[in-house]
């Protein structure tokens, strides 16, 4: 055995040399990849329902940002440099996605000079490369959102944090520079608030009881709680809009008179969701079968557990952030029930990092440096290959096939009526890149007057009283509307009664139109449908 080690050392070491010679370039050419599949996907996917919120506020002249900002549940910063964007390049699909792509792409440099740093040349460009590929990374790169902005902001303060935490370094601008960052995160995403107490814990045990490092650590945080002390009260008003609404669609279904305001609250299914989200977030394989899912996800899970050993039973610095971040997050996202992938998203950064350090740990040893190396090869083919996948599936386009479907079987006089209110932002960004201008309304009132009604045009709806479906059809005959089109959206959390639907069948003659199918919708009530509604001679 020892023969045949001692036989393969010399090529290992000469392919080792070859690729710590070449590790930058590798990276290279993992970004260029990796930017010019994004760019290329530009129009690959249009975009879903909360882009077309983003869409919205940056569509809107700048008086009316302040209003529609402070009914906003995620903070105000993205939303002004989107805007911003919009008026130095417009809103068109692309146009809109091109400034995640450019933010990724920063974010994907900046992601290599801190695992060089921290790694090495050799392992920092292996950790650069699995961001490069991070599947996840992928898709929501392309959403017109706020998360790469914030995994941006966080690369940028895991930075300041490894040199004040970890290398004591003692520059003043540092300080300063990692509250700046901290504060940044705050106002990009509220669940920076999770990431900066898992920051703070992780600096606290790595301070021990050295008096210049504590000071260091309270004067970056006294900073940070000034800098994000404005945002506050902000938060906590944002929090009680949401509080309101969520304690109305909960009582509306103990309500007798309320016809339905959201399906039932599914806290049970939150940890369910999460353990899916956080396997999506890792990068495990979507694999067709139980048996291949166990093979692609062996080597990550492998990984993952190294770096977790190293962070735990030997105290590595970068693995342990790993764990204590990953706690952080997790607890947060279950307190708050945000089993969504995207909440896991600042994960990413520390995630790669842990894994190439857990590889560099047992590369080390010269009996596990083979196996390490493999594995290592074997998570960066997994993850390119999520990454192709991502890059080459084909998605429909149910909004863009819905307003042709309405532009071409409406005349004028006729209404568009949204069961789901906020269907209404989707059809209107779709329905003005081909300037068309339908009559519309919604269920029971279009959402523009329902948020001119509200103190702050927050993001949701009105519970719908069986009044209401009393009086909309005495306003619609009312309008003098030839014919209704009605689109059906998401019934199973606006109406899952359908009851707008059945109530039209009595009315009038109901024909559905065909549509398209969406490959991208899970069940049917996530289905666009729309019908056409004519009233009985």
């Amino acid at each position: 055995m020892d023969h045949v080690q001692t036989a393969r050392s010399p090529r290992f070491a000469k392919a080792l040399a070859y690729v710590a010679d070449h590790a930058f370039l590798f990276f290279c050419l993992a970004l260029v990849i990796s930017a010019a599949c994004k760019l290329l996907s530009l129009h690959s996917r249009e975009l879903w329902l909360d882009e077309t919120y983003s869409a919205f506020i940056a569509h809107l002249p700048f008086a009316q940002l302040s209003s529609h900002l402070t009914g906003e549940y995620n903070p105000p910063f993205y939303y002004l440099l989107l805007w911003l964007w919009t008026r130095l390049v417009g809103d068109a699909q692309g146009q809109l996605r091109l400034f995640g792509i450019i933010i990724n792409i920063c974010a994907m440099a900046g992601m290599y000079l801190l695992a060089r740093r921290i790694l090495g040349e050799r392992f920092g460009a292996l950790a650069a490369a699995l961001f490069a590929f991070s599947p996840m990374l992928f898709v929501y790169s392309l959403e017109v959102r706020s998360y790469m902005l914030f995994i941006l902001a966080f690369i940028g303060l895991l930075t300041a944090h490894w040199a004040l935490a970890i290398q004591q370094k003692e520059e003043k601008w540092l300080i300063v520079t990692y509250a700046v960052l901290a504060a940044l995160l705050f106002y990009i995403n509220y669940i920076g608030v999770f990431v900066l107490i898992g920051l703070c814990l992780h600096w606290i045990l790595a301070v021990g009881f050295d008096q210049r490092r504590i000071v260091r650590l309270v004067s970056a945080g006294l900073l940070t709680i000034l800098l994000i002390a404005p945002g506050i009260s902000p938060l906590l008003y944002r929090n009680s809009l949401k509080h309101e609404l969520n304690q109305a669609r909960e009582a509306s279904h103990d309500n007798s008179s309320a016809l339905s305001y959201g399906a039932a609250d599914q806290k049970s299914s939150a940890v369910r969701g999460l353990a899916k989200s956080s396997a999506a977030m890792a990068g495990f394989y979507p694999a067709s079968s139980p048996l291949l899912l166990l093979l692609c996800a062996l080597p990550l899970s492998l990984a993952l557990a190294g770096a977790i050993y190293f962070g735990l039973a030997k105290g590595d610095e970068l693995c342990r952030l790993f764990v204590v971040m990953a706690l952080a997050l997790g607890v947060g996202a279950i307190v708050l029930h945000l089993s969504a992938t995207r909440y896991l998203l600042p994960l990413v950064p520390l995630l790669v990092l842990a894994v190439a350090r857990a590889i560099q740990q047992a590369s080390t040893n010269s009996r596990w440096r083979v196996a390490s190396l493999s594995v290592a090869t074997l998570i960066l083919c997994l993850y390119a290959a999520g990454f192709f996948r991502q890059t080459f599936i084909h998605h429909g386009r149910p909004w863009q096939n819905l307003v042709s479907a309405v532009q071409h079987n409406s005349q004028s006089g006729d209404t568009v009526v949204f069961d789901a209110l906020y269907a209404q932002v989707p059809f209107d960004y779709f329905a003005r890149q081909v300037h068309f201008s339908p009559h519309e309304t919604g269920f029971p009132l279009s959402i523009y007057d329902w948020w001119s009604k509200q103190k702050n045009q927050a993001w949701g709806g009105p519970v719908i009283l069986h009044a209401d479906l009393d009086d909309f059809p005495a306003r619609l005959a009312a309008s003098d509307a030839k014919t209704l089109l009605i689109v059906r959206y998401e019934t199973y959390y606006y109406d899952p009664q359908d009851a707008l639907l059945a109530r039209m069948r009595q009315l009038g003659k109901v024909e559905e139109i065909s549509l398209p199918p969406d490959p991208d919708a899970t069940s049917e009530d996530e289905s666009l449908r729309l019908f056409r509604v004519t009233a009985r001679q």
